[in-house]
């Protein structure tokens, strides 16, 4: 992450598959709820990852306080979406939830009593003191706001009240910089990962144009906040991100996760564009991972290594799913444990 070559490529990834973690948990299958299992076993697998789930999850339906269910699975999760009966609804209802946060904003954070970051040192410290474990912060949240609602409503949402949008967009980045300003003195991460699942495979769900208005500033001020604290900051989201790549550099993204290759990302191609950036991910798991063979993962392994000179983290182009077979992400981890520089 300093731009320095290690002696090997690391290995940042996430990891919700029973075989892999049954392998590195000397055999023993990871149980529902058992954390620290899961976390011995990434540790022994991995050199680097961020929070999501460790250990496999009970499958049931639970309703949340909003009235929305969240149905959980064994490695995942799907939430309701939230419904409004027309924009007009959803500006007021928005309205309301806004009202006063500028009175909020005017005082000062504290981090070290926020749960959510309480519990990331809490992980951090299962992990270990070598592993580069990195802390999840808080965003402008553009994906928070479309995926409360889903894709079609928040188009109608963003055309007949792109104010509110905005709005909420500002709330979430005033609301990062302060949680950022609150961090404690003894704050033990050094890299920061910011998502936001802002494209589909062909480009950006929205304008180019617009997130260059109303995003990318934001998004600025985020990672500026985090940089005056000597963070590094990841940037992770699936899709084409081809044609905001500027922006998402001008930023100042110090690494960007995961690289879809199947959506048109090519590393190679992105080094050139953006040299002093460096790449977590990049090994395709929508077909290579899952359905190739291991001497073709080895290959792609190579070439990323070889076309990002060294600047990547090697990993999935997004997690190792389950249907990943062992010996496909076998050779994927001991090809990279093998390249020297």
């Amino acid at each position: 992450m300093a731009l320095e070559k290690p002696d090997r490529a690391p290995l940042f990834d996430l990891l919700p598959n029973d075989a892999v973690l049954r392998h590195f948990n000397h055999g023993v299958p990871v149980e529902i709820g058992d954390d620290r299992s899961g976390i011995r076993a990434i540790s022994a697998a991995v050199d680097g990852s961020r929070g999501a789930a460790f250990s496999p999850s009970e499958e049931k339906t639970v309703r949340r306080s909003d009235g929305r269910e969240t149905r959980a699975l064994r490695w995942t999760a799907w939430n309701e979406r939230a419904r409004y009966s027309s924009s007009e609804e959803y500006r007021e209802v928005k309205i309301r939830e806004l009202a006063g946060w500028e009175r909020e904003a005017a005082e000062p954070f504290d981090a070290a009593r926020d749960e959510g970051y309480l519990s990331q040192r809490e992980v951090k410290s299962w992990f270990g003191g070598d592993f580069y474990y990195l802390m999840s912060a808080p965003c402008p949240n553009l994906m928070g706001i479309w995926s409360e609602v889903g894709l079609e409503p928040f188009s109608y949402y963003l055309y007949d009240c792109e104010e509110v949008i905005v709005e909420q967009l500002e709330y979430h980045t005033v609301h990062a910089c302060r949680w950022v300003g609150g961090l404690p003195a003894d704050d033990p991460f050094e890299c920061v990962f910011v998502g936001e699942d802002i494209a589909f495979k062909n480009g950006p769900m929205v304008r180019v144009k617009w997130l260059e208005k109303h995003y990318f500033p934001r998004l600025a001020r985020v990672i500026s906040s985090l940089h005056a604290k000597g963070k590094k900051v990841m940037f992770h989201s699936d899709g084409n991100l081809n044609a905001i790549m500027d922006g998402l550099v001008e930023a100042g993204i110090d690494a960007l996760n995961p690289i879809e290759i199947t959506a048109g990302m090519d590393l190679g191609d992105l080094h050139r564009r953006c040299p002093r950036l460096v790449f977590a991910g990049g090994i395709d798991v929508s077909h290579l991972l899952p359905f190739g063979t291991p001497q073709q993962v080895r290959d792609a392994v190579v070439k990323a290594i070889e076309d990002t000179e060294g600047q990547i983290l090697v990993g999935s182009s997004t997690e190792v799913f389950n249907i990943v077979p062992l010996e496909n992400y076998l050779a994927m981890r001991e090809t990279a444990m093998g390249y020297r520089f």
